[in-house]
């Protein structure tokens, strides 16, 4: 990952807090994305039967941190930042009309 700094985002994009509102929008919508990966692998993992010899009978699994601990997915944050300096993120400002 190449290294981060503010005049690295001004450098592609003068107006800061657009560039700002675009990378979190992106880092929204990767968070989604890795929230159904998540999601389906849930799903795939199949839950043990419960035995009646277990004395491990209210023991619960945050399976979702095992998953997240399991998979290491990239920051959301860092993945929007980086596809914003390789430019892979095409955005545009309207101007709303001042005639009145």
């Amino acid at each position: 990952m190449s290294e981060l700094s503010l005049e690295t985002i001004l450098d592609q994009n003068p107006n800061i807090y657009s560039a700002v509102v675009v990378m979190s929008k992106r880092a929204r919508q990767i968070t989604d994305q890795q929230k159904l990966l998540i999601d389906q692998d849930k799903t795939a993992i199949p839950v043990p039967e419960a035995k009646e010899s277990e004395d491990f009978d209210e023991v619960e699994i945050d399976r979702e941190a095992l998953l997240k601990e399991h998979r290491k997915l990239p920051k959301p944050t860092r993945v929007a930042i980086e596809e914003m300096l390789q430019k892979k993120i095409r955005y545009e400002t309207t101007v709303p009309d001042q005639a009145g």
